[in-house]
């Protein structure tokens, strides 16, 4: 939707295609009361041979021509997607892991969820970083392939 007039909630997304004409919309909208949400916080994106801006840089945009800061993040490290997730799956929290690569989204979202969480360190975090940080998963795996090791396990 073009017309900031029509536009209730401007949702920003992790967007390859951002540009002056979507970040101008989202400006007008907001300006006119529209509500601003987003998908996730993270900061880049791994990709082959490192890492690409993520939605972060798009709430960053927005925040900064409108003045107003992104009202809530209904993605990781929201609960709200999990409380969902297990609504629609008919599941509890104790009977689940949740698998990211990420600290400051996936496993902080599932601590915070009460969930068991795994880290993959072949995404953007890294053993380094693992070490410094006061966000510490439950289980640690090299790489995807390694989580059939819990499974089999259980």
């Amino acid at each position: 939707m073009d017309e900031p007039t029509e536009i209730e909630y401007v949702v920003v997304a992790f967007d390859r295609t951002f540009d002056y004409r979507k970040l101008n919309i989202a400006f007008q909208a907001i300006k006119l009361g529209a509500h601003f949400v987003a998908t996730n916080p993270d900061r880049t994106c791994p990709v082959e041979g490192g890492e690409i801006p993520d939605c972060a840089a798009m709430i960053a945009a927005i925040e900064a021509v409108t003045g107003k800061k992104v009202e809530i993040i209904v993605g990781k490290p929201s609960p709200l997607m999990i409380q969902a997730a297990l609504g629609v799956m008919g599941l509890k929290p104790e009977d689940c892991i949740l698998i990211g690569d990420r600290l400051e989204t996936d496993i902080k979202m599932g601590k915070e969820s009460g969930i068991a969480t795994g880290i993959v360190l072949t995404g953007v975090t890294d053993e380094k970083t693992l070490k410094e940080t006061s966000i510490h998963p439950d289980f640690i795996f090299e790489t995807i392939a390694d989580v059939q090791s819990l499974l089999i396990e259980r």
